[in-house]
């Protein structure tokens, strides 16, 4: 089944922002690994927008009615408001970095990688142990908050940066 690709227009049907051909190119651009099948490739561009609509965007929906959080109203971005009908490049590109950080923890789920090297001896065979990385320890992180697809995302989102709470 396609992909139905937000043009701008705020389809109310849209599933994605790229298609299976540009998340492609993307990975052969910058070197990430993704599925080698088209369906798999669109179910992951699928999965990204989803994760792509909780984010909080600058701005508000352009309509009601469309699927997807972008295009959106009232976008200030460097002292100018852009277009309603605008559709950055970096929330395409962004969507694409995130289906390759999605596919990656598809891959590698963050509970099965090794942590740092802690203890080794050799005595005729090599004994290896690893630090145990718990998924509360921030080291490792499922894909989102600071992997590439964010710093795409950095200029569109209501918040960005390190915030200081006062106590």
């Amino acid at each position: 089944m396609a992909l139905i690709i937000e043009d701008g227009t705020g389809k109310p049907d849209a599933e994605s922002y790229a298609s299976a051909e540009d998340l492609t190119l993307y990975a052969v651009k910058f070197g990430v690994v993704i599925p080698a099948d088209v369906p798999t490739r669109e179910a992951l561009l699928r999965r990204s927008a989803l994760a792509m609509d909780g984010m909080t965007w600058k701005g508000r929906k352009m309509s009601s009615d469309q699927a997807l959080a972008w295009p959106r109203r009232g976008v200030e971005l460097d002292c100018e408001i852009k277009p309603d009908n605008y559709l950055p490049a970096r929330i395409q590109y962004g969507q694409m970095a995130l289906a390759a950080e999605i596919h990656q923890d598809d891959i590698d789920p963050v509970e099965s990688r090794k942590g740092a090297v802690i203890r080794e001896r050799v005595e005729g065979a090599v004994d290896t142990e690893y630090a145990t990385i718990s998924n509360t320890s921030g080291k490792l992180l499922p894909a989102a908050p600071d992997r590439p697809s964010r710093t795409q995302f950095a200029d569109y989102l209501q918040k960005r940066g390190l915030f200081a709470i006062r106590a």
